[in-house]
Formats: structure tokens, C-alpha cells, sequence
């Protein structure tokens, strides 16, 4: 029987969810176990926020990607898969590579495979959100959206909290290769499952379509999508500044162990941020993408607050997890709607090159505010950090109401149905 993820609901959702689970996995690791490996080497704030915009930087070239992925044909192989099998190729094969690498001395090098790395898997990333524009129907968008987001947050907790407890008892080798055997299994469903619009059998090769800058030009020829790089960038800002820290204020300052930090991070936020992302793309769906995302930005914005105003009771284990709790609930839920928001707003004729310019403003906002949240940590302390980022947090839902998505809804699909 031939799989084909446009005639079956549950494989597009079981493959999605899969694929945004191979994304987490290795990240977790490089956002939560290497920046343990820093905090105990001694690393400064800045140097880890540094460390974090280098990890972050390769998913802003999505926007290379994009336009890379929508001149390619349809093949015998589908338009999308090949370049999804080919970055879970490079990405288990990366973390193969640092079986060669000695953590002690040849970090830079290390660093350099985790560029490698998330190059391939932001390539991953934009063909895997290309493949859902083209087979996801409207109606589950909302759906399909959050469980992407609950599946990525389950991989980050795996390879970040349940990773470093792994490469503590059997070591970081083991934890590379068990990470390596996962993502080719996971790369499995691309390899076997259709798009649906290939025949499997040999089809005459068309040449690459050019990439039409005049549609691009027209995608972003009105106010909405530009208002929507705004709102990629700026939006996540506040959570941002103040999250790339974290890790090393458990580690040094509040002199936490590898299982309280992983028992945070392995364990109560990735269920946090499952629950968040059901939310979201659940509310997203009932009220709207745009309302959810104001809402859940808010809640992002006082939860910070939050943190800064009880800086004296950081110490208590059960306060640090219940403000974290409550942050990633909130920002898991603006994630998933933000999701289905910057697809509406995306022209179908290139979806690749346009949500990944959004995507791409979005990981810039990461890699910048990751290296300033580790200077303003450095310089003015964590409480001025914290409450800098909910300030920001608070002010940028200011920047919802310029974007109506459904300008770009009515632009780009209503006329695409009349012209058919």
C-alpha cells in the first residue's frame, strides 16, 4: 500500500509532529547540556549568549532556503522530500562527527558542527513547513500546528534535560550516537511516505522554474506582510533577551545539580510547553491567530515580571518551577498560533521563500537578543534582565493590530480560487 501524506490525515500529522521532534532533539542538547558544559568551564553570561546566537544565526539563512525550495519541480520523489531526507542525513551525520571531537579542548571546532548542524536543520525546518503549506488542509492548521510545537518541545527535553542526565551516566558519545540513530529513524516517513503529487513512476523532467521576484514583490507589496516581519522579529523579544541566561543562573548562581537543572528542563517545561502548544493552536482555531498570540504575550510579559519581582525566593526549587511553568505555557501557546498566523499571511505561489523570510526574522530576533540578554545579565543583573524583557514583552503586542491576516487570506487564496 502506498503511504501518501495528502490522502491520509493522521500520517500528515504523525509525520509533521515526527519531523519537528528531530529538530528539538538535537537542540535541546546545544541549549541545555553544552551550556552546562560552559557554566562548568567557567563561561561568563555574555560568552554563553554569544555561544547561543552562533547555535541560532544558521536558521536566519532560511530565507536562502525558501526561495532554493520553491524553482524546484516536482519529481518522481516529490517537491519537497529530497531536501528533507538530505538534512536528516546531515544532521545524524554531524552528531556522528563529534565522536572526534574532545569537548575539553576543540569547543571551537565542536561549535563549528553545531553551525553545520542547524544549517541542515533550519534546510529541514523550511522543507518540512513548505511540504505542510502544500498538504495541510485549512481547517487543521490550528491542530497540526501545535502538535508540531508539542513534539519539537518534547525533542528539546529529551536531548536537553533527559541528554544531560544520559551523558552523565554513560557519556556525551553515547548520547551523539543514540541522538544519530533516532533522527535516521525519523527520516524513515519522509524517505517512505508520498507528497501525494508524485506518480512513483519516472515523470518527464521539467527545468527548474525561476523564481518569480515579481510575485515575491507582490507577496509583499501591501502593508500586512510587512508588518508581519515586524511582528516575527520584535514579538518573541522580551522571552528572548531573558531565556538564554537561564541555564547558566540555575548552574552557577543557584548552584543547581545536573538533575534539578534536567528536571526542569527534561521534564517540567517540556510539558509545560506541550500543554502551551495545544493552547495555542486550540484557542488559535476558536478566536483567531492574531488574538491568541496579543494574549499569550501578555501572559508571557507578567510571568517575567513575575520572576524579576521574586528574585529573593529563586532559591526555592518549587517557585523557579512554577514562574518557568507558567512562561513556557504562555510562550509555547504564542508559538503555535504564530505559526498558522505567518501562514495565512504567506502567498502560496512561493510559501517556501515567504514563511521562511518570516521564520528567518524570527531567529534573528534569537541570536540577537541572546547575546544582549547575556550583557545586560553581565552588566545590570538578572533582575534588570527579567524585567527589561517583560517591559519589551508587553510593548511589541502594540504591533498586532497593524497586520490583519486576512488581507493576506482574501489576497493570496480567494483570488488563486477564482483564477482556477
Amino acid at each position: 500500500m502506498t503511504l501518501s501524506l495528502a490522502k491520509s490525515r493522521a500520517l500528515r500529522l504523525i509525520t509533521f509532529g515526527a519531523l519537528y521532534f528531530a529538530q528539538g532533539l538535537p537542540f535541546g542538547m546545544m541549549a541545555v547540556g553544552y551550556l552546562v558544559l560552559l557554566s562548568d568551564a567557567g563561561r561568563t553570561n555574555e560568552e554563553i549568549g554569544t555561544a547561543i546566537a552562533w547555535a541560532y544565526l544558521p536558521w536566519s539563512f532560511k530565507i536562502i532556503w525558501g526561495p532554493l525550495l520553491d524553482r524546484m519541480p516536482a519529481t518522481r520523489f516529490g517537491r519537497r522530500r529530497p531536501f528533507v531526507v538530505l538534512s536528516e542525513l546531515v544532521m545524524g551525520a554531524t552528531l556522528l562527527s563529534l565522536l572526534f571531537f574532545d569537548p575539553k579542548s576543540q569547543l571551537d571546532e565542536i561549535l563549528v558542527v553545531f553551525v553545520i548542524h542547524s544549517t541542515f536543520a533550519a534546510l529541514q525546518d523550511v522543507a518540512s513547513d513548505a511540504l505542510a503549506v502544500d498538504v495541510l488542509q485549512e481547517d487543521e492548521r490550528g491542530r497540526a500546528n501545535s502538535i508540531m510545537w508539542a513534539c519539537k518541545s518534547a525533542g528539546v527535553a529529551l536531548g536537553g534535560g533527559g541528554g544531560t542526565i544520559f551523558a552523565k551516566y554513560f557519556g556525551w558519545h553515547a548520547l551523539f550516537v543514540t541522538m544519530a540513530i533516532l533522527i535516521f529513524a525519523i527520516m524513515l516517513l519522509p524517505l517512505l511516505c508520498k507528497e501525494g503529487n508524485e506518480s512513483g513512476e519516472a515523470v518527464e523532467q521539467a527545468p527548474p522554474a525561476r523564481l518569480d521576484w515579481k510575485e515575491i514583490k507582490r507577496s509583499f507589496a501591501f502593508s500586512a506582510p510587512l508588518f508581519g516581519i515586524a511582528i516575527a522579529f520584535f514579538t518573541p523579544f522580551g522571552y528572548a533577551l531573558a531565556n538564554g541566561v537561564v541555564v547558566r543562573l540555575m548552574r552557577v548562581d543557584l548552584k543547581m545539580s545536573e538533575e534539578a537543572i534536567a528536571s526542569i528542563s527534561g521534564a517540567a517545561t517540556p510539558i509545560a510547553g506541550s500543554i502551551g502548544a495545544l493552547i495555542g493552536g486550540f484557542l488559535a482555531d476558536k478566536i483567531g491567530a492574531r488574538r491568541t498570540m496579543g494574549l499569550m504575550m501578555a501572559g508571557v510579559s507578567l510571568a517575567l515580571a513575575a520572576f524579576a519581582s521574586l528574585e529573593p525566593h529563586w532559591s526555592s526549587y518549587h517557585v523557579l518551577v512554577t514562574i518557568i511553568v507558567i512562561k513556557t505555557i504562555f510562550f509555547y501557546a504564542y508559538s503555535a498560533s504564530a505559526l498558522g498566523f505567518f501562514m495565512t499571511l504567506s502567498n502560496p505561489a512561493v510559501g517556501a521563500t515567504q514563511f521562511a523570510i518570516f521564520m528567518a526574522s524570527t531567529n534573528l530576533c534569537y541570536a540577537a537578543s541572546a547575546r544582549a540578554g547575556g550583557i545586560i545579565a553581565d552588566q545590570y543583573g538578572f533582575v534588570t534582565l527579567f524585567a527589561i524583557g517583560a517591559a519589551f514583552q508587553m510593548a511589541t503586542i502594540g504591533l498586532l493590530p497593524l497586520c490583519d491576516e486576512r488581507v493576506a487570506e482574501r489576497r493570496f487564496r480567494k483570488e488563486a480560487t477564482a483564477l482556477s
